[in-house]
């Protein structure tokens, strides 16, 4: 049964995460979390760690503050899941709840219209896009256009009318799926027209494959080729697509998912800023994006 966590902050947009059974998400202040929250000072950058399985244990991670239960601190919780359905707790100056969720199993394409999502999916994409905006460090002028129901592409129309458009690249680099993302880079700053090195064939390689083994080969050339900043960073973000941060011989540190959007985004200011014509070149760049983005509500839509 999938497992909901939801911070609360203060006078602010309520930020969810969903763990199914085998995943774990860490929650603090920094960017490279799962679920940031960096309004809250009193949250360490990795303050609690977040794990699904028979149960749901929440633990806080080595000399962190203590969570706050029903005003009583603890170091560790745990969630049954033939147990309690709910559980209330503070972390640094955040309330958060977690619940076993069956609402948010996937529907059987029986229940219901291809053509037309339920509010329940809506909702969904509210709070994905909440959590986007945050995690992406978008604008406080973004983040307030954020509605409730809302859905990917109106939102990202938004932001597009109204000529927000860093806040738009920031938000489809970390909506899109990452190897899409990557794509979308590769694509838009033109890359392949000028790929000609060892590494830039490494990540043309991986564009194609998608696989750990053209993964490594772009982390290990990296560092010993001189190569131009949009090339460097379509590598990082083909680095944190997978493997670990770690190095090969230690526990692996799977790289949270936004970081590749964070080194997708800078590509994007770097191949911007060498363009004569930089409105011609974002607004490829925002076309092509918004097109992959509709690419993807479509595939959603017709596999239920």
């Amino acid at each position: 049964m999938p497992l909901l966590l939801t911070a609360h902050p203060a006078d602010d947009t309520d930020v969810r995460l969903i763990l199914r059974v085998g995943q774990e998400a860490r929650v603090g202040s920094s960017e490279w979390v799962e679920m940031s929250l960096p309004d809250d000072a009193a949250l360490s950058p990795e303050h609690f760690v977040v794990r699904c399985g028979t149960n749901a244990v929440i633990e806080v991670l080595d000399g962190q503050n203590a969570l706050i239960v029903a005003g009583d601190s603890c170091d560790r919780l745990t969630l049954s899941e033939t147990g309690q359905c709910e559980t209330e707790f503070v972390a640094g100056q955040t309330a958060f709840s977690v619940r076993w969720s069956p609402d948010v199993t996937t529907v059987t394409p029986e229940a219901k219209s291809k053509q037309q999502a339920t509010s329940d999916e809506i909702l969904d994409d509210h709070a994905t896009i909440a959590r986007l905006a945050k995690m992406m460090s978008m604008s406080e002028a973004s983040i307030a256009l954020v509605q409730s129901p809302d859905q990917m592409l109106d939102f990202l129309q938004r932001l597009i009318d109204l000529s927000l458009n860093d806040d738009a690249i920031r938000f489809l680099a970390g909506a899109l799926p990452i190897r899409t993302a990557i794509g979308w880079a590769i694509d838009a700053s033109g890359f392949t027209e000028r790929a000609s090195s060892t590494l830039d064939q490494s990540i043309l390689a991986w564009q194609t494959s998608g696989g750990e083994t053209d993964r490594r080969k772009v982390r290990d050339q990296l560092p010993v080729h001189s190569s131009d900043n949009v090339t460097r960073w379509i590598a990082q973000a083909i680095i944190f697509s997978g493997g670990s941060l770690g190095p090969d011989d230690q526990p692996p540190i799977p790289p949270p998912a936004h970081l590749s959007g964070v080194a997708i985004m800078t590509a994007h200011r770097w191949s911007v800023s060498a363009e004569a014509d930089r409105d011609s070149a974002m607004q490829r760049w925002l076309q092509s994006g918004s097109v992959l983005l509709q690419r993807e509500q479509d595939t959603k839509q017709g596999n239920q």
